[in-house]
């Protein structure tokens, strides 16, 4: 795994050389990141059935943090949009289904590649940085998926929502922060972000 680990490393840095603000981050999430989002996805998935989505999986760090947490290799798949972050990910990451696309397209990309049923969101991707109408893409779409009461969990370097608000009241989302996780590098906080059932 450390060769694997180099390589995600290496290969995260030109991604980000190449294009910064679709990355996000000059280095791939930390453990103390990756384990933070695995909690709350694993929070967020008990009782719920379908799979585990994972945004955004770039060289697979918060992937691998899932898989530790126990969720299973047959319930995850993964969108990632850059082929050269999909081949790493299919060398290196075997068994998650793993679909190269663009995360704003959500229901149309999973309806082709068989997946009718999502229980929890998990994104890595950098909404604050991405442009409005992609974000909103990414949320609806996401929420068009998920059941009642389901959950997206992200992530964010910044002191904002990583949801613009215009967007949490349009969709009636609530969302509630982590504190921030000083070991990061940077230091992130993750964010959960649900619709509330009309019956609650």
């Amino acid at each position: 795994m450390p060769n694997a680990a180099h390589a995600g490393t290496a290969l995260f840095l030109k991604r980000w050389l190449r294009r910064p603000l679709s990355v996000g981050a000059v280095m791939p999430s930390g453990r103390w990141l990756t384990q933070a989002m695995a909690r709350y996805t694993t929070a967020a998935l008990a009782g719920q059935a379908g799979y585990v989505l994972e945004l955004g999986a770039g060289t697979g760090e918060v992937t691998r943090a899932l898989l530790a947490a126990g969720i299973p290799v047959d319930r995850l798949a993964l969108v990632e949009r850059d082929p050269e972050l999909v081949a790493f990910l299919r060398r290196h990451i075997p068994g998650p289904k793993i679909i190269e696309g663009d995360a704003a397209r959500l229901p149309q990309l999973l309806a082709a590649n068989g997946i009718a049923q999502v229980a929890v969101v998990v994104s890595s991707l950098p909404l604050l940085s991405l442009p409005a109408e992609v974000v909103r893409g990414i949320v609806e779409g996401a929420f068009q998926l998920l059941p009642p009461g389901g959950v997206l969990v992200q992530f964010t370097y910044g002191p904002s929502p990583p949801v613009p608000k215009i967007l949490r009241a349009e969709f009636g989302l609530v969302g509630t922060r982590s504190r921030r996780i000083w070991r990061n590098v940077p230091p992130a906080v993750v964010w959960t972000f649900t619709r509330p059932s009309k019956c609650d």
